[in-house]
């Protein structure tokens, strides 16, 4: 009787067991400890934590801490997200004034004003379009759908305000089944939304007990168990819609910056070009800021620009930021003193009939960091109504330096041109001042945020000597190429660095240790050919009667 029941007892189990193997070879409703699989569809008011004038906000498929309100017939956006995902949208605290510019006008909103202003135009708008709730700033989602480059939907069941940055490529994976989006990492967590096979999701955080966060294109967000997920690819859920029409025709820019103290003119410039080749553009430092007003000095003369139309070139008059008296923020921060800077640098070049704009502002602090892009995009719109070329010089990009924003920058400037150069200087240790990999890397790191077509390189047409004497001080003394070289030569032979692209010299004398790192035209060419390397723009040289007599063939050829 026992041997029996042990066969029966055996049986069962067996077919238990086959069972089982069935049940999870079909993909059933089982998971590896054998727990049934939810069916349940999860309350979505409850995962969401939403009420009835809450939305829920999906940003690049993930979900904010913060909620989209409903209010007067408007669905608001928190200003902190509008901000995050397009800075166009520029508030100005002190003021109290949001400003949108668009490659076409600009608008002015107040918050919990009924009014905005576009252009010099005053509308009357049915509700606040910009307002606060809890000393909160919000925005209305009927202006951002208008204004922003960004993919934005309103959804209900349950209320959602989606939005995905246009131009961005996201990871994304194909369901290889029907599967589902659970609200956790295991199969018995109830279900956000169903997935029929070949539908595609966007990966939106790491992987956890086997499952992946994920977002479908509809902002609904949860967990995808690994194995029902595959064909990793990329998925962009509009094109970026921005569209700033450039002005510059100049396919390939020969730019040097000539440096003056007092004004001059055609005939100065004529002296100043002798035996120059090549060039297509001059760019003479003519402006910077005279007082917190945004009033400038100049030294633009029109025979200065009549000489060099002449001769074929271009004049993009340059302004600096290096009054030591007055603070760049103190003008760009103040809407009335930035426009009235705008004003007068686009009326003194038209005044002399230069042909653009070159922005040397290398004193712009972390607080300047918005409003400089906002004096830039509104520049853009005054140059383009005058057909002035804009361009800007910019440091190569470095981790201390991100709040020049260098994307926002690209999306309407003509030419972004990186100072390739300084990359030793006194405050960091002698070194070369631009060796060839440190000048590579900069025009990769260039890339990764600016368009080739638009990258000018800035390359160093001047030697530097580095002393350092017996107790460590170090002094620096910049010169020509050539006057430089021709001091290093007399105190030690040249020998060639095959890594940095350069000649080295080094000496001692009275105490002083001397050290070179030579720019010449070879090195130059070195860098130079960077630029049909990597198809950029064109080049930019500092500065105009520093270079060697035979650099004009060299920049001439690149």
């Amino acid at each position: 009787m026992r041997q029996r029941l042990t066969l029966l007892m055996c049986l069962v189990l067996l077919l238990g067991l086959t069972a089982c193997a069935i049940d999870k070879g079909a993909g059933g409703d089982k998971n590896e400890g054998g727990a049934k699989a939810s069916e349940e569809m999860a309350d979505q008011e409850e995962y969401y934590k939403l009420s009835e004038d809450l939305f829920l906000l999906v940003i690049n498929g993930v979900v904010n801490e913060d909620r989209s309100i409903r209010s007067d017939g408007q669905i608001y956006i928190p200003y902190s997200v509008v901000k995050s995902l397009d800075s166009r949208f520029y508030y100005n605290r002190s003021e109290e004034q949001m400003i949108i510019t668009t490659p076409n006008t600009i608008l002015y909103y107040w918050p919990n004003n009924m009014n905005h202003r576009e252009g010099d135009e005053n509308k009357a708008d049915r509700t606040a379009m910009f307002r606060t709730f809890e000393g909160k700033l919000y925005l209305s989602t009927e202006v951002f759908v208008k204004y922003s480059d960004v993919s934005t939907r309103i959804l209900y069941e349950p209320r959602r305000v989606v939005l995905f940055k246009n131009g961005v490529r996201f990871p994304s994976m194909t369901a290889n089944k029907d599967t589902a989006v659970r609200i956790g990492a295991s199969l018995q967590k109830d279900i956000v939304v169903n997935l029929q096979a070949g539908d595609s999701v966007i990966m939106t955080g790491n992987s956890e007990n086997g499952y992946y966060s994920v977002s479908t294109e509809d902002g609904q967000t949860g967990y995808v168990a690994m194995s029902d997920l595959s064909s990793e690819s990329e998925m962009m859920i509009h094109a970026s819609i921005k569209d700033y029409p450039r002005t510059s025709t100049i396919s390939h820019v020969h730019l040097m910056w000539h440096q003056i103290w007092a004004p001059q003119g055609g005939e100065e410039l004529r002296a100043a070009l002798l035996n120059t080749n090549g060039i297509n553009v001059i760019a003479p430092t003519w402006f910077d800021f005279k007082d917190v007003t945004g009033e400038i000095t100049t030294l633009a003369n029109a025979s200065y620009v009549e000489e060099a139309h002449r001769q074929g070139i271009q004049v993009w008059a340059l302004c600096s930021d290096f009054a030591a008296d007055v603070k760049g923020y103190d003008i760009l921060s103040n809407t009335e003193y930035r426009n009235n800077l705008e004003r007068n640098l686009v009326n003194e070049v038209v005044r002399v009939g230069a042909d653009g704009i070159n922005l040397d502002f290398e004193f712009i602090t972390k607080d300047s960091g918005p409003h400089y892009i906002q004096f830039i995009r509104e520049l853009y719109l005054l140059c383009r109504e005058n057909n002035l070329v804009l361009s800007v010089d910019n440091f190569v990009p470095n981790a201390g330096k991100v709040h020049y924003q260098l994307a926002d920058q690209a999306d309407v400037l003509d030419y972004l041109i990186f100072m390739a150069y300084d990359e030793h200087y006194k405050g960091s240790g002698a070194g070369s001042v631009a060796s060839y990999p440190w000048v590579e890397m900069s025009v990769k790191n260039a890339l990764a945020i600016v368009p080739k077509e638009k990258i000018v390189l800035g390359v160093p047409l001047f030697n530097r000597v580095w002393m350092t004497d017996k107790d460590g001080n170090l002094t620096i003394e910049n010169g020509g190429m050539t006057t430089i070289m021709e001091q290093a030569k007399a105190g030690a032979e040249l020998q060639w660095d095959d890594e940095l692209k350069q000649y080295y010299a080094e000496y001692v004398k009275k105490d002083v240790k001397y050290q070179y790192w030579i720019e010449d035209v070879t090195s130059l060419e070195y860098k130079l050919k960077l630029i049909s390397n990597y198809g950029l723009a064109g080049y930019a040289g500092w500065k105009l009667g520093l270079e060697a007599a035979d650099a004009w063939s060299l920049l001439d050829k690149y």
